[in-house]
């Protein structure tokens, strides 16, 4: 092997790169210890990775949770010789691993590893991928049958209702809209379309039948009812009693008078009955042929010596309804049992009653239990004196709260309009350390950091290194009094943002009695810099020249005054040769960077000082051109956030210079703007936009009239946030595990100092170890208990023990043991162990904090959508999940605090993550995993409502198109786990393919949801991928060939509609009428249209976008223009429209995403440009007079689609694919195959419509804007 010796100084990293391929070998640090001084890693030959693993030894040794990436590197050197040489000696020849050890010096800032040295690793933290995923946050609740709703509550009850009944994913809904409806009355359809939006897996059809035109986005038909066939639900009004609908649940709207007696003698069976704010919604069905029915009873406390019975039963009686039920124990887990069950082979027939009222009991006789199981309802709920149902709403933002503390903060990084004030720890009445001054604000200033931060341009750890700063890094100055009333100006590194704030006295000044609060505000941050800038660093004498950049800004006019009060001349950007007659300045206060910078270091005189208060360069590290020094001329960094690190000495010199520029007068306050405590947001945007002059000023409080005058204790509106008493103890059970310390660990930024994390097994990792002295090192106590949790001595022992520490605040039940396997393999024992760390745990709990925890405030357990949902394989988890909830159910009935949280899958920790690839989303049961920094954010809220008991969250992964749906073989092996069909038969059953219960019910699932074939236990095992293939292969066939004259009909007359006359055919492009001015300023979008080459395609959606819309041509009189023609000859119109350093966006629709990306391959070489796709099929109108032209011009374009193969790299520019839901070609990818032409991953979403009637979708205009203006 050949060998190179390397040696590098100064290394820049100019880009980073994610890989997506043969990441294990960038995943290759084995171990290292809790300090990261020392690790082993794995050495694969492979030079590259192995350095970057060492690289990731250096991120190890920060406290933070951002992402951070190399950007510089002194020196690097590797002696390959020695490196090679030293593995082979010391692991090759003697047989060990080669995970090699790596050392990491803190001391010295070297990393080193064999023959390999790296010096001075510099790491910048980047932004994160953005989640797009948002979570969909519900309550889970008992609602009677009959009951009072609002119209949007009401139809996501029935929704849920008719899916629990049916278990079907395709679920289709049709409104009718005749004599009989309310003019001007609101349809359900777009409502019934938002509620199934956020139903994991459902793929709904909705469509209104009426003979009228109507104003909707849903598909409007003029047809018959009778003509619908396969409907989940037909919606009419005052339908009851009408024959139109035979099968089916059918939704009544009728009057707020009417008379629900007159249903008596129908001959259907009324499910619910909702009152809206508008009429009632009646859901009802014809009476079912009810089935021979089989009652079981059920319980959670008698060992579950009834499972092999129940199994017994599904087994063999499989025609017949099987009705479990439970009585006379309100803390039952059946709900989640049923849920479960239902979703598993053989599991359709199964239904549930649940009594929960005590003193009532199923009687088979009783009128009110047989009229409720003639509705063939498969949950059934028996409380409070009401028949009804368990069913998830949208849970309601929490109210604001009244706080003395509060600050401004974006809830959604990079988003103004996210500005709120949130909730903070501080008191008036709490101790405060010696060495800080609590202080009430009364004017907060804004500087361009805080513009920054709140855009995302800069991340928190440049403001802070403290991770329990960096939610509140808003803020550095302020005006405002302490307890004593004394009126004071100062400045802090962070929170200055907000009502109270917790000061270093040596930072403070008083301010003179001549000042108001709003004067003082203007002064600390700009005088400070100034000064230290240039009297503490700079050594300005009487009579020197300098040269101050930005003169208008807060900064800038500080240092004029300055300047000009100690008898300088000043200059400010222009004409310094010939004003100093070629000498140069004796000082430059510069803030520019790169070229003008350099050029402001020309302007020094012989000896001058360079003084940089700007932050780019030296983020960048930028080179400085030695030969500039020849002059004798001094440079230094100025950064105002180090002066809180300075020595009290040198803080007092500041503090003594402020005083006496303020006694002499060279201290003046600033010009300023004043926004109101609830403009924070308006102020933001106004100091973003640059047009201010002076200081942007938020006033917090009212002044007093008087100066000497003790601060009014006040109240401030604002968003609830969870904060935990630093005096107080926090028990995590199962805290140990990957949600746990992830808990732990928000509680203690939150401000716990006590913790008692309980596990089996207590410290088992390293990692563990590390998190806990993390903790440790910000002053908090944490204790690890093995207390057994599922026997009662054993909680009582864990509270017992934590409460040594001090009373608890609140208690978190995470514990889980899972046992997944269907029912038919289930056992007793499956249930015990699944039922002991949560059922049985949340049980003694409950019973022991009433009595020995008075102060408890919150106690919270975790549950899963499982159990609210139903999950297969699952029905012991489900179960005991289901007990915990009726537990917190009762407790809060009681009086007592109580929270269940119903979690989908979480991402990162625990066993989603480790079955998660590389970075690729897992859809798990039709969700995707959460993110555990999401889970958190939504705990906040979930923590400081008190409304609901049962809460659930879950992200529901977007859903394919209805066409038919990719492969069903390759859906079925990837299932099967079998990587390469050429190693396997496919004539071989896929029992012996290895098929078993669990993966069994999975393939069932996939196959029903997305491919309509439906198979018994028998079929399923006997089932082959040859004969798989053929079922698809048939029902293609059956599709296309139904499908066939309607789509070539529907694809003629909707290029005709489209073609312009004549006189517009040789027009090459034209700008369309949008909801911009023509002479305003506004960003570009450049549309490409269909097949049919004409702008009309466009005009309907245009006139809605907030852009400067121009729509190119193709012209038809060029028989023989290929796509790669046709793009050369549209590229210097694009040219002409794109404006230099300007962003702009094409969008294509249909045939004209190939000229366009064409058109992107010639521009990508120029500059960056953001491609955004739409996608649907073509349309346009004709006229007379050229038909032959049209015809020769189609059929040459139809000619080069054909022949068209793109020959050239994958695109760098970002695409977004926006197709319709109803798809005129079935069996495309999910992306139409633009993966294969763009480098970076394509975002795809499905709007409603067809190929034409998708452009005219409101949600689509609304999507293009909001991608407009966030990119311009």
């Amino acid at each position: 092997m050949d060998v190179l010796n390397v040696a590098f100084e100064n290394c820049k990293f100019i880009r980073a790169t994610t890989l997506s391929k043969n990441m294990g070998e960038f995943r290759a640090i084995q171990e290292c210890d809790s300090s990261a001084t020392i690790g082993y890693i794995n050495w694969n030959k492979n030079w590259i990775t192995f350095m970057d693993n060492m690289l990731q030894m250096k991120i190890l040794q920060s406290d933070t949770r951002l992402l951070y990436v190399p950007t510089y590197i002194a020196k690097l050197t590797i002696n390959s010789q020695k490196h090679l040489e030293w593995i082979h000696n010391k692991y090759t020849n003697e047989g060990k691993s080669t995970d090699l050890p790596v050392f990491n010096d803190q001391s010295t800032g070297i990393i080193s590893c064999g023959g390999i040295n790296i010096w001075g690793l510099t790491a910048s933290s980047i932004a994160r991928r953005k989640y797009l995923g948002s979570p969909v946050l519900e309550s889970y609740k008992f609602v009677p049958n009959i009951t009072s709703l609002t119209t949007e509550q009401s139809i996501r009850v029935t929704m849920q209702v008719i899916l629990e009944n049916t278990l079907a994913y395709k679920i289709k809904v049709v409104e009718l809209v005749d004599d009989y409806s309310a003019k001007g009355g609101k349809y359900l359809t777009p409502v019934i379309l938002s509620v199934l939006e956020d139903q994991p897996l459902i793929q709904p059809c909705v469509k209104i039948l009426s003979k009228t035109p109507l104003d909707v986005t849903i598909e409007v038909e003029d047809k018959e009812l009778s003509s619908e066939s396969d409907c989940s639900l037909v919606i009419g009004t005052s339908i009851l009693g009408r024959s139109e609908v035979k099968k089916g649940f059918i939704l009544s709207r009728e009057s707020l008078n009417f008379d629900m007696s007159t249903t008596n003698h129908l001959p259907i069976e009324v499910i619910t009955v909702h009152k809206t704010e508008t009429d009632y919604l009646i859901l009802f069905q014809n009476c079912p042929s009810l089935k021979k029915c089989i009652r079981f009873p059920i319980s959670s406390s008698n060992n579950f010596s009834w499972v092999p019975a129940l199994k017994d039963i599904i087994e063999k009686k499989v025609n017949d309804d099987i009705v479990i039920y439970s009585e006379n124990e309100p803390n039952s887990g059946i709900l989640g049992l049923i849920n479960c069950l239902r979703r598993e082979p053989n599991g359709q027939n199964i239904r549930c009653v649940f009594v929960m009222d005590k003193d009532t009991k199923v009687q088979p006789d009783n009128s009110n239990y047989t009229a409720q199981l003639k509705k063939c309802m498969a949950i059934n709920v028996f409380k409070n004196g009401q028949w009804g149902t368990y069913r998830h709403l949208l849970l309601h933002e929490c109210d604001d709260v009244e706080s003395e503390h509060c600050f401004a903060n974006v809830t959604v990084r990079g988003d103004l309009s996210s500005l709120r004030w949130v909730q903070g720890p501080l008191r008036h009445d709490q101790v405060i350390t010696p060495e800080n001054k609590l202080t009430y604000i009364y004017y907060a200033a804004l500087n361009f950091r805080d513009i920054m931060t709140a855009l995302g341009k800069i991340d928190v750890d440049i403001i802070s290194q403290d991770r329990k700063e960096q939610e509140c890094v808003q803020g550095l100055e302020f005006s405002g009094r302490d307890e004593r009333g004394n009126r004071l100006m100062g400045i802090v590194n962070t929170g200055a943002l907000s009502t109270l704030v917790l000061v270093d006295s040596t930072l403070t000044f008083k301010v003179p009695d001549a000042w108001s609060f709003q004067e003082a505000a203007t002064v600390p941050v700009v005088y400070l810099t100034v000064l230290y800038a240039l009297h503490t660093r700079g050594n300005l004498k009487h009579g020197e020249t300098i040269l101050i950049h930005s003169g208008t800004g807060g900064i800038g006019l500080a240092a004029i005054q300055l300047a000009l009060h100690h008898g300088c001349t000043v200059f400010t950007t222009e004409m310094i040769f010939k004003g100093t007659k070629g000498r140069g300045v004796d000082m430059v206060l510069n803030s520019l960077a790169e070229d003008k910078l350099l050029a402001s270091v020309r302007c020094l005189a012989r000896g001058g000082r360079f003084i940089e208060i700007g932050k780019f360069d030296l983020a960048n590290n930028n080179q400085l051109n030695l030969l500039l020094f020849k002059k004798n001329v001094s440079f230094q960094g100025v950064m105002l956030d180090m002066l809180f690190k300075e020595s009290p000495r040198n803080k007092l010199i500041l503090s003594q210079l402020m005083a006496e520029g303020i006694r002499s007068g060279a201290i003046k306050p600033l010009k300023r703007t004043i926004f109101k405590f609830n403009e924070v947001e308006q102020a933001f945007r106004f100091m973003a936009s640059g047009k201010h002059m002076g200081k942007v000023l938020i006033q917090i409080r009212e002044s007093e009239n008087q100066l000497d005058s003790l601060p009014s204790i006040q109240k401030f509106h604002c968003i609830p946030r969870y904060l935990c008493d630093p005096d107080m103890v926090y028990m995590i059970i199962g805290g140990l595990g990957g949600f746990g310390l992830e808990l732990a660990d928000w509680l203690v930024l939150r401000g716990a100092k006590k913790l008692v994390l309980t596990s089996r097994s207590g410290i088992s990792t390293g990692y563990q170890n590390y998190r806990i002295r993390l903790w440790q090192s910000y002053g908090t106590i944490v204790k690890i208990s093995k207390s057994d949790i599922t026997s009662r001595s054993g909680c009582q022992e864990l509270i017992e023990e934590s409460q040594e520490l001090g009373p608890i605040d609140a208690v978190f039940n995470l514990a889980v043991v899972l046992n997944d396997s269907i029912f038919e393999n289930q056992t007793p024992d499956s249930f015990n162990t699944a039922f002991a760390p949560k059922a049985l745990a949340t049980q003694y709990l409950d019973e022991l904090t009433r009595k020995l925890c008075p102060s408890l405030r919150h106690f919270v357990i975790f549950s899963s959508v499982s159990c609210g949902r139903g999950n297969p394989g699952q029905t012991n988890y489900g179960m005991a999940n289901s007990v915990m909830e009726r537990i917190c159910e009762n407790r809060k009935r009681n009086g007592f605090p109580a929270l269940t949280v119903q979690w989908g899958a979480v991402g990162e920790v625990g066993l989603v993550a480790e079955m998660k690839e590389e970075s690729t989303e897992l859809a798990i049961g039709g969700t995707l995993q959460q993110p555990i920094s999401s889970c958190l954010r939504v705990l906040d809220g979930f923590l400081t409502q008190n409304d609901e008991v049962i809460v659930s969250s879950m992200v529901v992964a977007e859903k394919q198109g209805l066409g038919v749906a990719d492969n069903i073989v390759d859906a079925v092996i990837n299932v099967l786990g079998v990587t390469n069909i050429k190693t396997i038969s496919i004539h071989s059953t896929m029992a012996e393919l290895g098929m078993d219960s669990m993966t069994a019910v999975e393939i069932k699932q996939i196959l029903e949801r997305d491919f309509e074939v439906i198979l018994n236990a028998t079929e399923m095992r006997t089932m082959t991928l040859a004969r798989l293939k053929e079922i698809q292969t048939e029902k293609i066939v059956n599709v296309q060939g139904t499908e066939s004259n309607n789509l070539n009909a529907f694809g003629l007359e909707t290029i005709l509609r489209l073609i312009g006359n004549e006189s517009e055919s040789r027009l090459l492009h034209k700008r369309l009428d949008s909801k911009v001015d023509a002479k305003a300023v506004a960003p570009k979008l450049l549309l490409f249209p269909g097949i049919e080459g004409f702008f009309k395609v466009f005009e309907p959606l245009a006139v809605h976008l907030n852009a400067y819309t121009i729509s190119v041509q193709y012209s038809y009189y060029n028989l023989n223009a290929t796509v790669e023609y046709t793009a050369k000859s549209l590229l210097p119109i694009v040219v002409e429209y794109i404006t230099k350093n300007q962003p702009f966006t094409i969008l294509a629709y249909s045939y004209g995403v190939l000229i366009a990306l064409e058109v992107v391959n010639l521009l990508e070489s120029k500059d960056r440009l953001d491609l955004f796709v739409k996608i649907t099929k073509d349309v346009s109108n004709i006229t007379e007079s050229y038909k032959r032209t049209l015809a020769s011009g189609l059929y040459q374009r139809i000619k080069a689609l054909k022949d068209y193969n793109p020959s050239y790299h994958k695109l760098k520019s970002k695409a977004k694919l926006y197709k319709a839901r109803y798809e005129s070609i079935q069996g495309l990818p999910e992306d139409y195959g633009l993966s294969q032409l763009i480098e970076n991953p394509v975002e795809v979403k499905t709007f409603e419509g067809n190929h034409a009637s998708v452009l005219t979708n409101e949600l689509l205009v609304e999507t293009i804007n909001a991608f407009i203006s966030e990119e311009h």
